[in-house]
């Protein structure tokens, strides 16, 4: 296992997605406008998309580097 060289944006970014989701719960009032609801779930939903492809792009080799398993000499 690799160690760990940069911070986890991925897991950072879905975690803060996830307190903005619970924003419209635990800070408006029950009788509030949808409007501000559903931009905060807009904005959650963006930041939880980066944060997902950050997380696919965290064990993506680099380009050109050899795999472990590669038993095959450069040339």
């Amino acid at each position: 296992m690799r160690p760990l060289t940069r911070l986890p944006l991925g897991a950072l970014s879905s975690a803060v997605s996830a307190v903005i989701c619970a924003v419209p719960t635990l800070v408006l009032p029950a009788d509030s406008p949808n409007a501000p609801k559903v931009a905060l779930l807009a904005v959650a939903a963006v930041v939880f998309v980066v944060g997902t492809v950050l997380v696919r792009r965290e064990d993506r080799p680099t380009r050109g580097a050899a795999t472990d398993g590669d038993d095959t000499p450069e040339s």
